[in-house]
């Protein structure tokens, strides 16, 4: 099994993503990205550091054999109501090699560490993998599933350890 981590983004990591986000077809288009839309790493982490701070959120890097493949965000942090919610994309050449699910349970690691109690989603219904990689969350550790309604997605905590 290939190694899979997350660490927020450093430049060469930047590299490689933005170079994914600029060529990766099946990827902008998932993403809903402008023809247009081709950022170069600088680009990329100037991106991010406009996109967390009023997001209250946090981007990781997903890196698989310490290559970064994709990204995974903790945002809309609520302190008070210990929730946040998850958001992930992987390179459309790196799936199906379970880097998404390993870096999923890395967030919800660090979500437990931060004392978040509830993580959630939007998902639409034609993302069968993302919906069966949430499905594959419910009993990890201490997180159980919940499905409000057909596209919102949940996470709790069962077990209040580590607040």
């Amino acid at each position: 099994m290939r190694a899979v981590t997350i660490r927020e983004p450093e430049l060469d990591d930047a590299v490689r993503l933005a170079a994914m986000l600029s060529e990766d077809d099946v990827l902008r288009g998932e993403l809903g990205m402008a023809a247009d839309d081709r950022p170069d790493a600088e680009a990329f982490l100037r991106k991010l550091a406009d996109w967390c701070p009023p997001r209250r959120a946090t981007t990781f890097a997903i890196l698989m054999d310490d290559r970064a493949v994709g990204t995974i965000s903790l945002s809309h942090h609520d302190p008070e109501a210990r929730s946040a919610r998850i958001g992930y994309w992987v390179g459309s050449r790196h799936r199906r090699y379970g880097c998404a699910t390993l870096a999923f349970v890395a967030i919800l690691d660090r979500a437990a560490e931060e004392g978040i109690e509830t993580v959630s989603a939007t998902i639409p219904i034609g993302n069968k993998a993302s919906r069966r990689m949430w499905m594959r969350m419910a009993g990890h550790r201490e997180w159980e599933l919940r499905i409000p309604d057909r596209e919102h997605w949940e996470l709790r905590r069962t077990s209040k350890r580590g607040k």
